[in-house]
């Protein structure tokens, strides 16, 4: 067992949340032993969300609390030398029936941001991007139902965070390869450290604070460290959830046609997707914006857990027909003719911690002491890479506001919502089902 240090902390997880908050504890308290865990041998780890080729960076909320949060963060993307170089600033669609450009726009009024974000119809959109979008699905799109921000776009999502962990490791973080099996109590129910499954040498960590940034694995992590304390457990606060996104290779002629795409969303009718501009070595990704859940029955606690699949990839790569007729529903709407004859070179099923108003978790665990909780990106949360760590320092130095704490608190009411049109109601058995009976 390991020799417990004075003042240490262990992030499990190297996800957003996770390495956002070894990198701003190593700035701001030098002299503590910050240990970061995940279960690959490089990072970031291969399962978490945060591992893509690319993710979208706007400030573009209904949501003017998070509207504001992420002016912060665009803003370090913008400036900062560590994230700049990731950032693209490609412009963002958003296609919506629901008043949502109009209310974006009032948040960045009221919070008097300078903006050049414009309302228009399928018309405009038709001839602009040299006619790419002329063929998308328009029925029951608006004269002023298409929302444009030119100054949003998308990072380079893996490279960002390992950049990120690098500069964490330059501070002094320690980075650690082993899967947490379990947390580790004192007797008297307080987290001391965490057990890991076939580690090499010793199987204990110990430390002063443990900080679970584990995302979709927060719940059944829980349930399996203490099953019989169901007062730890995470219950309807964060749910694992998924969703299916695609990729093909561009070839170099049509790269040079979709180089300038913006980022694209169609959330109308029964497209609901999206499309982020290709990489610079031209990989295309296109994203369903419906998710889904696995729950099952946790054997031991008796809790009913949506997890990612028990496999050592995850089945990330496992993706039904049905999920990728669904990848293929949105490029057709969003593009029709012009890719009308493309074939995906590859799908991946993404999970993500997913919490019922789409509100972060930055809180202490008010039934186990030395036990704290950041995640809940939601698919939302990967943008604030720059700046939420510094939200989980203060809340470790006391220094979180109240309003901040409560929303953010473990126990809280679970009202508004963030990005609430990706809220998993669909159970992946059965969409591999649909796929069984299709075949």
């Amino acid at each position: 067992m390991s020799k417990k240090p004075s003042e240490s902390y262990i992030i499990v997880g190297s996800g957003v949340f996770g390495t956002s908050t070894a990198y701003h504890l190593s700035r701001e308290h030098r002299d503590v032993s910050v240990t970061l865990i995940d279960c690959s041998l490089s990072f970031p780890c291969p399962l978490a969300a945060s591992y893509d080729e690319n993710k979208v960076v706007r400030a573009d909320y209904t949501s003017k609390f998070y509207c504001e949060l992420a002016i912060e963060a665009r803003k370090a993307w913008l400036n900062d030398p560590l994230y700049k170089t990731f950032y693209h600033q490609s412009g963002l669609v958003n296609m919506d029936d629901t008043g949502l450009g109009r209310k974006i726009i009032k948040n960045y009024e009221e919070l008097q941001e300078p903006h050049e974000c414009e309302l228009f119809g399928p018309e405009e959109m038709r001839v602009r991007y040299d006619g790419l979008f002329a063929d998308t699905q328009y029925a029951g799109v608006g004269a002023k139902d298409i929302f444009f921000n030119p100054i949003s776009g998308w990072a380079e999502a893996r490279l960002a965070v390992r950049a990120v962990i690098e500069e964490a490791l330059k501070n002094g973080v320690k980075y650690v390869s082993g899967h947490v099996e379990s947390l580790v109590f004192n007797n008297d129910g307080s987290c001391s450290g965490v057990k890991l499954r076939d580690a090499a040498k010793e199987n204990i960590l110990q430390a002063d604070n443990v900080i679970l940034c584990t995302g979709a694995g927060t719940a059944k992590l829980l349930a399996d460290s203490a099953p019989t304390r169901r007062e730890l457990q995470a219950e309807d606060r964060i749910t694992a959830a998924a969703v299916v996104v695609g990729f093909f290779q561009l070839t170099p002629e049509k790269m040079q046609r979709f180089k300038d795409v913006p980022v694209f969303v169609h959330a109308i009718g029964d497209v609901r997707g999206e499309i982020l501009p290709p990489t610079n070595d031209g990989l295309f990704k296109f994203c369903v914006d419906v998710s889904f859940k696995n729950t099952s029955l946790h054997l031991k606690s008796g809790e009913m857990i949506s997890a990612p699949p028990d496999q050592p990839d995850q089945a990330q790569n496992d993706v039904s027909q049905t999920l990728q007729n669904e990848c293929l529903r949105v490029v057709r709407g969003i593009f029709g003719k012009e890719l009308a004859n493309h074939k995906f070179d590859q799908f991946r099923i993404c999970w993500d911690g997913f919490t019922p108003n789409q509100d972060f978790i930055i809180s202490s665990h008010p039934k186990c002491g030395n036990l704290y909780i950041a995640t809940g990106g939601s698919f939302h949360g990967w943008k604030f890479l720059p700046i939420i760590g510094e939200y989980v320092v203060d809340l470790l130095d006391g220094k979180l506001s109240e309003d901040l704490k409560q929303r953010w608190a473990w126990d809280r009411p679970q009202d508004g919502a963030a990005h609430e049109t990706v809220i998993p109601r669909r159970e992946m058995s059965d969409l591999y089902k649909a796929s069984s009976a299709i075949s």
